[in-house]
């Protein structure tokens, strides 16, 4: 007898990986939303880019409402700073109005996080999984060109979903199943990964890829309310779904 995903979900230990996106953290805020409303905790929580805001945010024990709450208060000023560099914005901003909302170290999370990064120098993803937890956050989501590298023990890092889109690399050894929250791709480059990584995951029981987001952007926060609702009500029916 087929159960519903939730229902499944809430029986054992469960990994959630929440993927990159540009400006994806609004859709991700619905997701998580819906979680909560099931009553559903995961055991480790990874994310990449966007989902690095909202994976840190549920590890530093904030409601879905306070994640929502943090990403429609987001305004341009709060991360809008340019400056001489690899890269139109420096990212200092970022990271300073994260550091005001989530815990300071890895160390004092309250539930295991880990945050895809892409290392230049070795042209391969990291996972961190200590130090700062805004400053990893900001590496995370520093999109090539768009924002400067960041620095972080001595090495350069750049936006995790450059090779980690799905943010599962630090899963690969994972004894629990996956859920995976994974935003649409946008631009040619993306959206060649997408298929990879699409084809490779889609079949597993716990893929929800969220389509037909309204576009989010510097320039576009106003869409904020309705993303995260958007987000919020699909998940909503892929959690009460078979599985």
């Amino acid at each position: 007898m087929q159960k519903r995903r939730a229902d499944a979900l809430a029986e054992k230990p469960f990994s959630l990986s929440l993927s990159s996106g540009f400006f994806g953290f609004f859709a991700h805020a619905g997701f998580v939303q819906a979680l909560e409303e099931m009553q559903l905790k995961p055991e480790v929580v990874t994310g990449s880019s966007a989902g690095a805001i909202v994976s840190a945010g549920l590890g530093s024990g904030l409601s879905a409402k306070e994640i929502r709450n943090i990403c429609l208060g987001l305004k341009k000023s709060d991360f809008w700073d340019p400056g001489l560099g690899f890269g139109l914005l420096k990212g200092e901003k970022l990271e300073q109005f994260l550091g005001g909302h989530l815990l300071k170290d890895f160390s004092e999370m309250k539930l295991p996080v880990q945050i895809s990064v892409f290392d230049i120098l070795a042209r391969k993803t990291k996972v961190l999984t200590s130090g700062s937890v805004a400053k990893a956050c900001r590496a995370s989501c520093a999109v090539p060109l768009l924002f400067q590298p960041v620095r972080i023990d001595g090495r350069l890092y750049w936006d995790g979903g450059v090779l980690d889109r799905p943010a599962i690399k630090g899963l690969e050894e994972s004894p629990y199943p996956i859920v995976y929250h994974y935003l649409d791709a946008k631009g040619w480059v993306s959206n060649l990964e997408d298929r990879r990584i699409y084809k490779k995951h889609h079949e597993a029981p716990f893929f929800l890829k969220t389509l037909k987001i309204p576009a989010a952007g510097p320039n576009k926060l106003h869409v904020g309310p309705e993303v995260i609702d958007y987000a919020y009500k699909e998940s909503l029916k892929w959690l009460s779904g078979k599985v």
